[in-house]
């Protein structure tokens, strides 16, 4: 988002912060379906995943990924270069 976007974004009941991006450490079995998961649910966020391991993050950005669970391939394509 925009920095005139960010004065208007809601702050989080619980933290008291406004969150409008994460990066997660790790894009295996679980960083990967939930961060892909988090952009579906949250499109207002922009989402980053790292790993040490280039291969990995290739597969991520591929049109085969590296893993497979049910739907999560339909989950990718729908938030991969908008806010994932």
């Amino acid at each position: 988002p925009n920095l005139e976007d960010r004065d208007t974004m809601a702050t989080h009941p619980t933290l008291g912060v406004r969150i409008d991006r994460i990066c997660c450490i790790g894009a295996g079995y679980v960083g990967g379906p939930t961060c892909a998961t988090i952009a579906l649910k949250c499109p207002h966020i922009k989402v980053t995943i790292v790993d040490m391991n280039e291969k990995r993050i290739n597969a991520w950005n591929s049109d085969t990924l590296p893993i497979y669970e049910p739907g999560l391939t339909e989950v990718v394509k729908a938030c991969r270069g908008k806010n994932l």
